[in-house]
């Protein structure tokens, strides 16, 4: 499912049909091949639109259930970890043992604090972020949707911070996955809001 689908349908389970058609107004001209730029645009005009009819939390809801989903071939090994130790610093430690993106771990780098995870997202592009001095670049090449990181080149389009819900939401997949519990996300830094880095915690379950 495209992700304007995952969007649309989350408009239909979380608002009434007047808010969807208004927030899905043009989304009809755009698609996978759509320049970055045009893309962009809509997205901001429907977070904008989002922002001025819904609420915050049904905002996060609808975000939320559109992200990619984290590979249950990813999440089994962690899954099994946990069964077998009980541990979640067990599992944080396979996670960093991990090298498989570009050298890093794809699961990035956890920390835990009581009963909170914080991670830091990987680059996109590690080589091209490690070899540009230039910070707008540098955020270019940090960010991993393609919705949205035209923003970061052409500096003329600010996506609301709603938005980044849709990316915490990879991570809610993953830790919901491992633990079989529902947990609570919180965006802590974007850098399509100026950061330069994205910053999630996971707040986990308080019987876990």
């Amino acid at each position: 499912m495209t992700w304007l689908k995952k969007f649309r349908t989350s408009l239909e389970t979380y608002t009434e049909e007047e808010v969807k058609k208004r927030v899905m107004e043009g989304s009809e001209e755009i698609n996978l091949r759509s320049q970055g730029k045009t893309k962009t645009r809509w997205v901001k005009r429907a977070m904008d639109k989002l922002d001025e009819l819904v609420d915050e939390e049904t905002r996060k809801k609808i975000l939320l259930s559109c992200c990619d989903v984290f590979p249950k071939t990813r999440i089994k090994p962690l899954r099994d970890k946990y069964l077998e130790t009980g541990s979640i610093d067990a599992v944080l430690e396979r996670m960093h043992k991990d090298s498989s993106w570009g050298g890093l771990s794809y699961y990035e780098y956890p920390t835990r604090k009581g009963n909170t995870i914080y991670v830091t997202k990987n680059p996109y592009n590690p080589q091209k972020y490690e070899q540009t001095e230039d910070k707008n670049k540098k955020r270019y090449y940090y960010c991993h949707c393609g919705l949205v990181k035209a923003s970061l080149k052409f500096q003329d389009i600010k996506i609301s911070p709603t938005f980044c819900y849709c990316g915490a939401g990879w991570y809610k997949t993953l830790w919901e996955g491992i633990l079989e519990r529902a947990t609570e996300i919180e965006v802590l830094q974007s850098v399509i809001q100026g950061d330069d880095r994205c910053e999630f915690a996971i707040h986990l379950p308080l019987e876990v």
